[in-house]
């Protein structure tokens, strides 16, 4: 194959040879990693309420405001937050609010961890992930019209 410049395509003209162990090649990898960035997909995020469920509400005593980033349609949801939450606590969730079609859900919170952006670092964002958990036994889906 032979561009229009009259060279000629080589796809190892572009490979060099590097030393891992090198200081300077390792920085850089370190740059790269710090420039990744999550996908938190195309999801318009959402404003909602949290608050505990049940005697170990952990803290989520009182409501705390958070974000809802990606909602997968099948029960799982990610949430940006200004407070890390506990491994599998259980949690309501208020969606619409302030609409006729407000919704409190009870989740688990299956992890959290500390935000990877530079933006979260700076504001000490937490990302959770959260599933809907079964009805059983309580209403895990209120509708307030």
């Amino acid at each position: 194959m032979v561009f229009p410049s009259g060279k000629s395509w080589d796809p190892t003209s572009q490979q060099f040879d590097y030393d891992p162990n090198d200081p300077r090649v390792q920085e850089l990898f370190a740059q790269i990693e710090n420039l990744r960035l999550e996908n938190r997909g195309q999801f318009k995020p959402e404003r909602v309420q949290l608050r505990g469920a049940g005697h170990g509400a952990g803290p989520l005593k009182d409501v705390q405001g958070a974000l809802i980033v990606n909602d997968d349609g099948q029960g799982a949801i990610t949430l940006l937050a200004s407070r890390p939450l506990e491994e599998h606590q259980s949690c309501f969730v208020r969606r619409h609010l302030g609409t006729p079609g407000e919704s409190e859900r009870l989740y688990e919170v299956l992890r959290c961890r500390l935000g990877t952006r530079p933006q979260d670092a700076e504001s000490r964002i937490w990302i959770a992930y959260l599933k809907i958990m079964p009805r059983a036994g309580i209403q895990a889906d209120v509708h307030r019209r």
